[in-house]
């Protein structure tokens, strides 16, 4: 007789109340556990989602001096050779 047994690592968290029920609110169905709903919400760090979440939290968009920085990268990429091409 085989016996297997599954076990992962737990961590505890605390979370006040109000941290708590905006995680719940977050939860899709009642069998969906919160270490999903971390996992589908929450991007990894460095990756593009973490980026795109850093971006739209912080309205870097609005930033003053953004259009001076379009203009100098369009001015560059506009004074280099495309290597694709003959």
């Amino acid at each position: 007789m085989w016996l297997f047994v599954y076990t992962r690592s737990v961590k505890t968290i605390t979370l006040d109340e109000q941290a708590y029920n905006r995680l719940k609110a977050w939860k899709r169905n009642g069998r969906e556990s919160f270490s999903q709903v971390v996992r589908r919400i929450v991007p990894e760090p460095g990756t593009l989602g973490a980026f795109l979440n850093f971006v739209d939290t912080h309205h870097t968009d609005a930033l003053a001096g953004n259009e001076r920085m379009e203009e100098a990268i369009d001015e560059r990429s506009s004074s280099k050779s495309d290597p694709w091409m003959p």
